[in-house]
């Protein structure tokens, strides 16, 4: 069970001793002639996080979008603690094992933020006696408690990702994808967000996220990919990576 730091109310982690939470092989993606992904694999173990850098249109959000199977690979092959999201009905069970954070929150406009958690709990059979403490801790943990009864619409840009993270967590999971998470969070949420991550990476979940931001990784990410114009240029351990980047000067922004 995924506990995460002390009051954080963090979801049940479902890990597959036999395949690893992400396993992603030469993964392309075209649109025409243009080549949105080139070859991008990658392997994540449980319990650890690697950040996807590139400045915008570098393919971060494309490759994310082929991992979780919202969008199909023009090659390339995506396993998600085994399953593929792209084949029915494996793909339920893929779904099942990964919580995806996106970089525009999607919610239900009738729905509060509580409900919201009610209901992923719930779709994810993970309603028990604790759930409501745990939905507590939670709203707590983020700052939400005091709006735990508004409707999306009420809420700011950052209430709104705050919202979309809590339902990530609340849920099980093996593999754990954001997509620019910190965008729209003041710097207080940027840092819980940093120690959610961590806490989940201690339980055995899997973290992938991408962000342009070299400095939020510092800290989570174990190993780091750099993507330029859908190319891998650059990967490795994140102190290694982080290091280089700043001795060549990449900006990311």
């Amino acid at each position: 069970m995924l506990r995460g730091r002390a009051g954080s109310g963090a979801a049940f982690a479902l890990i597959s001793r036999m395949e690893p939470p992400l396993a992603a092989r030469g993964l392309v993606r075209t649109y025409g002639r243009l080549i949105a992904v080139d070859g991008l694999s990658l392997e994540l173990a449980a319990g650890e996080c690697v950040a996807l850098i590139g400045a915008n249109g570098s393919g971060k959000s494309t490759a994310v979008g082929m991992i979780t199977g919202s969008l199909t690979p023009t090659e390339g092959s995506v396993r998600i603690a085994g399953a593929d999201p792209h084949s029915e009905p494996e793909a339920q069970r893929a779904r099942a094992s990964v919580a995806v954070v996106p970089d525009t929150p999607i919610l239900y406009e009738d729905l509060s933020v509580r409900q919201h958690l009610e209901l992923v709990a719930l779709a994810h059979d993970c309603a028990d006696d604790e759930l409501d403490t745990r939905i507590e801790q939670l709203l707590d943990g983020l700052g939400l408690s005091a709006r735990a009864d508004y409707l999306p619409h009420e809420l700011s840009r950052g209430m709104r990702q705050k919202t979309q993270l809590a339902c990530a967590l609340i849920r099980p999971m093996s593999l754990m994808v954001l997509d620019e998470p910190v965008v729209g969070l003041d710097p207080p949420s940027q840092r819980l967000l940093a120690e959610l991550l961590v806490a989940a990476k201690g339980e055995g979940v899997a973290v992938l996220f991408t962000t342009h931001q070299l400095a939020f990784a510092d800290g989570i990410a174990d190993r780091g990919v750099v993507l330029e114009e859908g190319k891998v240029i650059d990967e490795g351990p994140w102190h290694e990576l982080s290091a280089r980047a700043g001795q060549r000067g990449w900006r990311f922004d």
